[in-house]
């Protein structure tokens, strides 16, 4: 699928700074002029939350598939499909006039990553990942694959390596 847009994907394991990272890098990158969107994968098991007691999520409960919501120019989708691809997802994507997707997660993916490592046991993510352009520990990395290295106490490093790269 070709794309009117770049992707940078952020993954790691539960609690190693995806989040975090993810809105470092899309309130840089829109500071710098980019329009940013961002796509986070609910690993957590289970359907992501919907914002209860409102009129579309009682639509969604009725048993809409597509439930939305428009005001002043934000609108707000809930849609139920089995098997959501991630290229049926940026094929939603594609209709928004963005420079920029940030996917948090989905790391099974072929796009530029940045990987996130909490602690040495999280190292075969360096093996079993493809298209790592960086990657952020609190240890050294010593590997044969060519990627940027940044300490995880100097995260902001990877932002501004970033904006340099992409943006």
């Amino acid at each position: 699928m070709n794309l009117p847009f770049s992707i940078i994907q952020v993954v790691g394991y539960k609690n190693s700074g995806k989040t975090t990272l993810a809105c470092e890098l899309i309130e840089s990158a829109r500071k710098a002029g980019w329009k940013v969107a961002s796509c986070k994968h609910h690993g957590h098991g289970g359907k992501p939350t919907q914002v209860e007691q409102t009129d579309s999520a009682r639509h969604w409960q009725a048993g809409a598939v597509v439930s939305g919501v428009e005001g002043d120019g934000v609108l707000q989708l809930a849609i139920q499909q089995e098997n959501w691809t991630l290229e049926k997802i940026l094929a939603f994507y594609s209709l928004v006039d963005i420079d920029l997707l940030v996917l948090e997660g989905f790391k099974n993916e072929n796009y530029p990553k940045i990987v996130l490592l909490r602690d040495e046991q999280d190292l075969p993510l360096l093996e079993n990942l493809q298209n790592i352009i960086a990657v952020i520990a609190p240890f050294d990395i010593h590997t044969k694959e060519q990627f940027a290295f940044f300490p995880r106490q100097r995260q902001d490093l990877v932002v501004q390596w970033f904006l340099k790269q992409y943006c």
